[in-house]
């Protein structure tokens, strides 16, 4: 892999695989330019256990007459390769010159519009072995400079309705940020209710596939999700805030959300017990006693 591509997977359990499509779920991923994220840069269906995506820093730019909410991005100009650091002019005509200056990975580029009439500019960038829309500015401007500045940060989430190259132009919920700027591998994953697909919870790292064995060496057992109570799993989440993986030793770094530290404690101390009341063998035991240590520490 080149420093210019960095890669994203996303795995999704199988309950909520099935109720995702069937419910006509998208899977849907932004990037952020100039501070927005307001184009679909991908609106996938053909979803399954794990989903990669390929991203490199390969940019176009055009110009189009229209910014509309849930209208797919239709250009008015051709469009123009260009890189980070460099600049290019759209003339009084609506032709874009070649472009000019030194190619700088982590800065922004410039478009010298000469244009006279109202244009909303736009950035695709590429993904997979296409290119892909990522922006569009909602307001036209006129004649000037105009900066655009992508970043290797993306929302990720489910939603209906909506397709690869459609402008969007309100809050977007459900939703989990991703940094690339400081890594060029991203895994993460969604579980949810089957009843409510796009109300499930996202976090870092692949999926964990349970069996349903019991292993006599360890005095263990593996337990298949099914049996796990998720709405508590899904209220645990809500209560602690995950963080991604440091660069060095790769754990999941977790801190208590909206509440207090000794009322964390007390909430996540009932349930480990209950847990062990109700699945009291092998490693479960082993797992909750451990986190028991961990609490009065």
């Amino acid at each position: 892999m080149s420093d210019d591509q960095y890669s994203l997977k996303v795995y999704i359990s199988d309950e909520s695989l099935t109720a995702l499509k069937e419910y006509g779920y998208r899977l849907c991923i932004a990037k952020e330019v100039n501070g927005k994220y307001n184009v679909v840069f991908q609106g996938v269906s053909k979803l399954l256990f794990q989903n990669t995506f390929q991203f490199e820093d390969y940019y176009r730019v055009f110009g189009t007459n229209k910014f509309a909410d849930g209208a797919l991005i239709d250009a008015s100009t051709k469009k123009y390769p260009i890189m980070g650091g460099q600049k290019i002019t759209l003339s009084s005509a609506g032709v874009f010159s070649p472009t000019s200056g030194s190619v700088n990975p982590e800065a922004g580029f410039t478009v010298h519009n000469q244009y006279i009439e109202p244009i909303h500019f736009g950035v695709d960038a590429f993904v997979g072995n296409e290119y892909s829309s990522i922006y569009v500015a909602e307001k036209p401007v006129l004649s000037g400079d105009v900066f655009l500045t992508p970043k290797k940060k993306f929302l990720v989430w489910f939603e209906q309705d909506l397709e690869t190259d459609m402008m969007i132009s309100r809050a977007i919920t459900n939703s989990i940020r991703l940094d690339f700027t400081n890594a060029s591998d991203i895994t993460i994953n969604y579980t949810a209710p089957k009843d409510a697909p796009a109300k499930g919870v996202w976090s870092y790292g692949p999926l964990v596939v349970l069996g349903q064995t019991y292993h006599p060496e360890t005095n263990t057992f593996s337990l298949t999700p099914a049996i796990l109570p998720t709405a508590e799993l899904v209220q645990l989440t809500k209560l602690l805030q995950l963080e991604p993986p440091s660069q060095r030793g790769g754990h999941l770094a977790i801190t208590n959300g909206g509440c207090s530290g000794q009322e964390l404690n007390r909430w996540f101390r009932a349930r480990l017990r209950a847990y062990r009341i109700l699945y009291g063998i092998g490693q479960l035991v082993q797992v909750t006693s451990r986190f028991d240590r961990s609490l009065d520490k």
